[in-house]
């Protein structure tokens, strides 16, 4: 008899040990996946600026803004799909997303007086990487490779080499996402308004918050933003998710700003 009391309260004990570490486990890695890969973009790729011939007879220097943005994206791609191999063959549950704006692409030179803009129309270049569970045109590799290669060449991947047949990145045996994964995992929340860069649930209207004001956006020129998203599925279902506030539609996400 006591024996039937105790039990259901050390089962309790139990799967919330179990899916507690877990959960742990996904914020840890979901946050180191999120600064390591922002700083890796915004060391090598928010920089990218790809100049046109220079024309005889001055001395002028003319920025070429597609090839920019072109290398630029490229780079990102490159050093996106070594974040999501790694989120692949050690969650399988997350994506990750980045985002470079520019201030004035076409003319970084410009020093504007960015106290008094109150409006992005016309001044800022978006370049993003969406998420993406699948290889589908993002470069092989692994986090620790994006420290080599040349991302200023938009046909570099920075590996050697590159998987462009639309495979997934899940590692080992495992080559096939999970079927279950929700849609809000690829997402994006970061968006870019007329007083700045936020953040909203999935890209939705509602409640949003502000990351990065206009004026400091045009103070620094540049700004990087990744997004690692994750979707947390507890082990033992009789476990009541509102415990810990757990999210299984890929809503809830950690985001780094550089």
């Amino acid at each position: 008899m006591e024996f039937c009391f105790t039990i259901p309260v050390l089962l309790l004990i139990a799967g919330a040990t179990i899916d507690l570490s877990r959960y742990m486990r996904f914020l840890q890695v979901t946050t180191f996946v999120s600064q390591e890969t922002a700083g890796q973009i915004y060391r090598q790729c928010s920089d990218i600026t790809i100049y046109q011939p220079p024309t005889f007879g001055t001395t002028t220097l003319s920025i070429d803004t597609v090839q920019t943005q072109t290398a630029v994206k490229a780079c990102l791609e490159r050093v996106q799909g070594g974040a999501q191999q790694l989120l692949n063959s050690t969650l399988g549950r997350a994506a990750v997303s980045s985002t470079v704006f520019r201030w004035n692409i076409g003319d970084p030179t410009v020093t504007a007086a960015c106290g008094g803009i109150t409006t992005t129309t016309g001044r800022v270049t978006v370049i993003t990487a969406p998420a993406s569970m699948t290889s589908g045109g993002i470069s092989s590799g692994t986090l620790s490779d994006m420290d080599e290669g040349d991302c200023d060449d938009p046909n570099e991947d920075g590996t050697g080499s590159s998987n462009s047949n639309g495979s997934a990145l899940y590692g080992g045996s495992n080559t096939t996402p999970p079927n279950d994964l929700p849609t809000g995992l690829t997402q994006s929340g970061i968006t870019l308004r007329d007083d700045g860069i936020y953040q909203t649930k999935n890209g939705s209207s509602g409640s949003a918050r502000r990351l990065v004001s206009t004026s400091t956006l045009c103070e620094r020129g540049r700004v990087a933003t990744v997004e690692v998203s994750y979707a947390f599925e507890p082990v033992v279902k009789f476990l009541p998710h509102m415990m810990i506030k757990l999210n299984t539609d890929g809503s809830q996400r950690e985001t780094t700003v550089l």
